[in-house]
């Protein structure tokens, strides 16, 4: 069934999405490059303290986890649009039903924008690996950079095993960027306009950033997605809020995806 999904994806599309991602992360590399080769020293630089997701010096970071709902939505999100406009989606829920449609498209997308935004995290931290000497990080020498409780989660794994605490870092963001593509996907049913559908992860994302500061948390704890794909946050984390956030927003995915399907299917059938 879902080979019917998988040869439906704009590969133009889905290449120009990552394109826009390696060019963000790119231009982080070499703006870190740049940085490392005008100090006289890099005995306390490494690509655990510099790639992308740790990089607190610049302001491309956080234009790239910004970004992330929105470019990991384009594939999946304008990919039901079109079918909802061509009426494709309406020949396959006659011949499949709404749900397995419903699901088909969520996990099309799903997939699509973590292998994205993964693929990418997971490009820039081994790139820096050709640029920087594999020092584990000191936590003396490294007080620039400000890893402490508050601000990352197992902080004690960062400091023992910091390429386990990357790859965990990338899996998060991984896992979110899928996220964020499914609930567009998701919208996707409900919302008529193309630009609102496809940036209705960025929308949402936003809008928790408003909420943060109006409703925060006890302790300053973030509950803003932008913050769980960093490794190292600008905000107070709790892997307790990161685990909670990540199953409200499966279950809405879930529940807009079941209702959608149900209605487009009915819609189908009259």
């Amino acid at each position: 069934m879902y080979k019917v999904f998988i040869q439906r994806i704009d590969y133009r599309i889905t290449l120009a999405s990552f394109t826009l991602l390696m060019i963000i992360s790119g231009v982080q590399y070499l703006q870190s490059a740049i940085q490392i080769s005008a100090r006289e020293g890099i005995f306390h630089d490494s690509p655990y303290t510099s790639w992308l997701s740790m990089d607190q010096f610049n302001f491309i970071p956080i234009l790239f986890f910004l970004l992330v709902p929105l470019l990991a939505s384009i594939p999946g999100a304008t990919l039901i649009i079109k079918d909802l406009k061509e009426h494709f989606t309406r020949q396959l829920i006659l011949r499949l039903g709404g749900l397995k449609v419903a699901w088909g498209y969520l996990l099309t997308s799903l997939i699509l924008g973590s292998i994205l935004v993964g693929g990418t995290l997971l490009i820039n931290f081994l790139a820096f690996f050709l640029l920087l000497p594999n020092t584990v990080p000191d936590i003396f020498l490294n007080l620039n950079i400000a890893v402490i409780t508050q601000d990352t989660m197992w902080v004690s794994l960062y400091y023992t095993q910091p390429f386990l605490h990357a790859l965990f870092s990338i899996v998060v963001a991984t896992v979110w960027s899928g996220l964020f593509a499914a609930f567009a996907t998701s919208m996707a049913w409900f919302i008529n306009n193309r630009f609102f559908a496809v940036a209705s992860g960025l929308i949402l994302q936003v809008g928790l950033m408003l909420l943060n500061m109006v409703f925060p948390l006890p302790r300053q704890i973030s509950y803003i997605p932008y913050d769980f794909m960093h490794e190292s946050a600008s905000a107070n984390v709790s892997g307790k809020v990161v685990l909670i956030m990540t199953l409200v927003m499966t279950a809405v995915i879930i529940l807009l995806a079941l209702i959608g399907g149900r209605i487009r299917a009915y819609e189908a059938s009259n």
